[in-house]
């Protein structure tokens, strides 16, 4: 019994490189709009083994009663080049255009820019009104038709001219793209679109991109999301268009907090040592991770770090995890601190009743994140069956960890299933189609940032052949 014990254990440091298992932290926040809660993989570390141990920052809505929100300045950016005259997929664009204007109310601004080899405004920013119901914008919406090329930077760049006015206001403003093709008219790299979110975060706006069917480049999409700190979607058809847009609105109106960051420092001779899933910024003793926007829900950052030697029986305050963020309210600052401790003990049985399976389940899924990147990257390069074996590796290890992460354990079995079956296509194809590459990027993105996805609707099923629309499939 007591060889199993130290078996998970080990186990769980082949997933994540975790060996040490830490105690549970203190709580703070109990009396604005955000909590921090600070807990590790488990409360106790087993003296004699290595202490590399996964430390979690949960920040999640404080009060759950109905509060006053900030305004909003809404940019939608919509593809109306060639490729979007097939399928649906201009109708649909303008449903869920119009289904993003009924999450919103007579306080917020909305703006809607239309491109395709060059951008245009189609609604100027105006007071949201009655919505979708409103004339001046149901109006020019239903008159847009599909035709030319895709210029989509600068489509961002002059939704963001409309909201530039707006920021000094005190409204909160948002950019919702959509894109069906590759751009390629003006600036169209990863590089230069990266740049682009870059430059629009710190002028505060936000961007979440929306690639639909298979045409669309996966990396310049997720590249701008993620600079931008927003959501990014794959649709795999038109018909989810609406329900994305939905849920995007339905983000912005809960806006709690913006530019979330969590930077744990270590004391005592503990030494921070990476993010899980999430990007880090490393100093010396300290950990930066950024979260940006927190919703109505729950995200978290995951910390290793390594912890010193101690003796049985002895606490180690090994750590301070420090919030802040921006009330978008008020639109003033908020610093929180929260101590972490760690105790040692020679008992294995101690180690594994106060282990937290949550943590270590969420630290899995993160380092998923990381090899669904690895593994396109290793098939970008032409190395499928390299990447396959790294799936291979991971499927066993899945499998092994799911009887100890209690309620997690179907979620381990579907993502060893899944892990399973995309190295099986890698041996077969030797590297991955069209749908598979955007569909691994994409799932990539959404466990890292614990972004909610939104599943096809039945039916729906993803095509990897181009849809013959009679047009040049680059537009």
């Amino acid at each position: 019994m007591l060889l199993k014990k130290w078996w998970i254990l080990l186990l769980v440091s082949v997933l994540f490189g975790a060996v040490g298992v830490a105690e549970t932290g203190a709580s703070a926040g109990q009396t604005d709009a955000v909590v921090l809660e600070v807990d590790a993989d488990t409360p106790v570390v087993a003296i004699g083994e290595a202490r590399k141990v996964v430390v979690r920052a949960l920040v999640r809505p404080y009060r759950k009663e109905e509060k006053v929100r900030a305004p909003l300045a809404v940019a939608l950016v919509l593809d109306k080049s060639g490729s979007m005259a097939s399928d649906g997929k201009m109708e649909n664009a303008k449903l869920g255009a119009l289904e993003a204007l009924r999450m919103l109310d007579s306080r917020d601004v909305a703006t809607i820019v239309i491109y395709d080899d060059n951008a245009s405004v189609l609604v100027r920013a105006r007071s949201v009104g009655r919505g979708a119901e409103d004339p001046a914008f149901l109006r020019p919406v239903s008159r847009v038709r599909a035709g030319g090329m895709t210029a989509l930077h600068d489509g961002v760049v002059l939704g963001a001219e409309q909201l530039a006015p707006f920021v000094n206001e005190g409204f909160i403003p948002r950019i919702v793209l959509l894109s069906d093709g590759i751009a390629n008219v003006g600036p169209s790299s990863t590089e230069e679109l990266a740049r682009l979110g870059r430059g629009l975060a710190r002028r505060e706006m936000t961007i979440t991109t929306i690639g639909l069917g298979l045409d669309y480049h996966e990396d310049l999409m997720t590249a701008l999301a993620a600079e931008s700190g927003g959501n990014a979607y794959f649709a795999r058809t038109a018909r989810m268009l609406p329900e994305i847009f939905s849920r995007d609105m339905e983000d912005a109106v809960t806006l709690t907090a913006r530019k979330v960051r969590v930077t744990l420092r270590a004391l005592g001779g503990a030494r921070p040592a990476r993010a899980i899933g999430r990007p880090g910024k490393l100093e010396e003793n300290s950990l930066e991770v950024a979260i940006d926007n927190l919703y109505s829900g729950e995200k978290y950052a995951l910390f290793e770090m390594d912890l010193p030697e101690g003796e049985a029986g002895t606490l180690l305050d090994a750590a301070e995890v420090v919030l802040e963020y921006i009330d978008p309210v008020s639109g003033t600052g908020v610093r929180k601190t929260v101590p972490l401790q760690f105790s040692f003990t020679k008992d294995a049985a101690e180690v594994e009743k106060n282990q937290r399976t949550e943590i270590v389940a969420q630290a899995a899924l993160a380092r998923n994140a990381e090899i669904r990147e690895e593994a396109v990257r290793l098939a970008d390069e032409g190395k499928a069956a390299e990447a396959a074996q790294m799936l291979g590796e991971r499927t066993k290890q899945l499998r092994m960890l799911a009887p100890s992460v209690g309620s997690a354990a179907p979620k381990m079995e579907k993502e060893s299933g899944y892990f399973q079956d995309l190295a099986e296509s890698l041996l077969s194809s030797g590297g991955l189609s069209n749908v598979e590459r955007k569909e691994v990027l994409n799932d990539a993105y959404m466990q890292k940032t614990q972004q909610a996805p939104v599943e096809p609707e039945s039916g729906d099923v993803s095509s990897d052949q181009p849809e013959d629309d009679g047009e040049d499939s680059s537009k």
